[in-house]
């Protein structure tokens, strides 16, 4: 059982270490060398890794009991600092507790090696060639009780489309304004954000820049389309081209999300289903004839989570579509091959910025 405190850095190597042993292939071999804190650049340890034939590599960690993933930056540069001083092979390594989904993405783009105590575990080193890759938890076991920890909610989504729909610099007033959230709301989604590494703030406080793909990609994670809006099933017994005609003269409030959506961005294949986010999902089906079913449907009414899905929408042929950053989240989290078309929808969106992003 998990205890409520995080293990302590000399628990977390110890812990890190025994797992590391139950990993390595039959022959090979680590023998920890604790090393003190003296001089520039210091390391927490030294692991000994040896291979059957012999060949060595020396793991250089950085332990600690929290990780932040926007001061992982510092922690891997003393590293690398400290495998530069020494002409032996050496190989840098974050040890921690817990590392989140977003501090193993920001270490694997490094390609520096990882490991927690929950089993979360990269470790590669080329010469002598040895690859680890094992899976722990995904929720932080000790989180902190006074910080926003997920992105879920009317509020938090309507802060994060506003985040990426819009291009900075601007502060946080000003945001919240233009999304109509509480000042409050949006700082701890921009606080997050930032413990995250996936934004950047000048020393006013000012949002400077932000990795709206990284952004999307993050809210995917606790945004999930089916659950986060109320869907009923509909059949349109003429297929999906003939509800496409139906929406082309609709005069009501709505807009198209999913499969249907993404043919007018990036599209893969033909669509088999559609989505349709209404504020009255009982009048929209009365308005396009559409049979409500148990089975086979190929038509979903979404009643929206928040009413920011109408917000700055995008004609797509004769289609009123979501905005392309609440598009691919709902890709993303969607079934069957929508989250293959959201990765589509999102280059689509790095080659086309100037277009949507406002």
């Amino acid at each position: 059982m998990t205890s409520a405190e995080p293990p302590t850095e000399t628990q977390t190597l110890r812990m890190v270490e025994l797992a590391l042993e139950d990993r390595l292939p039959p022959g090979w071999s680590v023998r920890s060398i604790t090393q003190p804190r003296q001089g520039r650049p210091a390391v927490d340890a030294v692991w000994h890794l040896r291979s059957p034939d012999g060949e060595a590599v020396e793991f250089f960690a950085d332990v600690r009991r929290t990780v932040l993933p926007h001061r992982l930056a510092d922690a891997v540069e003393r590293l690398r600092a400290a495998t530069a001083r020494t002409s032996r092979p050496t190989e840098p390594i974050i040890v921690a507790a817990y590392l989140s989904p977003r501090a193993q993405e920001v270490l694997t783009e490094q390609g520096v090696s990882f490991a927690d105590t929950t089993g979360n575990i990269r470790l590669a080193t080329s010469r002598p060639g040895l690859f680890i890759l094992t899976t722990g938890a995904s929720k932080d076991p000790w989180p902190a009780e006074d910080t926003l920890r997920s992105l879920r909610g009317r509020g938090t989504g309507r802060a994060i489309r506003a985040i990426v729909d819009f291009r900075p610099p601007y502060g946080v007033r000003d945001l919240a304004e233009r999304a109509r959230v509480s000042p409050a709301t949006l700082s701890r989604t921009l606080q997050l954000l930032d413990r995250e590494a996936l934004l950047t703030k000048d020393a006013r406080g000012t949002v400077t820049n932000v990795d709206w793909n990284g952004i999307i990609r993050r809210w995917s994670r606790d945004y999930e389309f089916r659950r986060s809006n109320h869907l009923t099933p509909y059949l349109e017994p003429r297929g999906i081209p003939a509800l496409a005609a139906k929406l082309d003269n609709a005069q009501w409030r709505h807009s198209v999300t999913g499969a249907l959506a993404a043919q007018g961005f990036a599209p893969i294949a033909p669509a088999r289903t559609a989505a349709i986010y209404a504020a009255d999902t009982t009048q929209a089906a009365d308005r396009l004839g559409l049979r409500p079913v148990d089975s086979g449907a190929n038509v979903w009414l979404a009643e929206p989570f928040d009413p920011v899905v109408f917000d700055r929408t995008v004609a797509r042929g004769n289609l009123v579509c979501v905005n392309p950053s609440q598009l691919a989240a709902d890709l993303l989290t969607g079934p069957g091959r929508e989250p293959s078309e959201g990765e589509e929808l999102l280059q689509w969106m790095k080659t086309n910025e100037d277009v949507w992003h406002t």
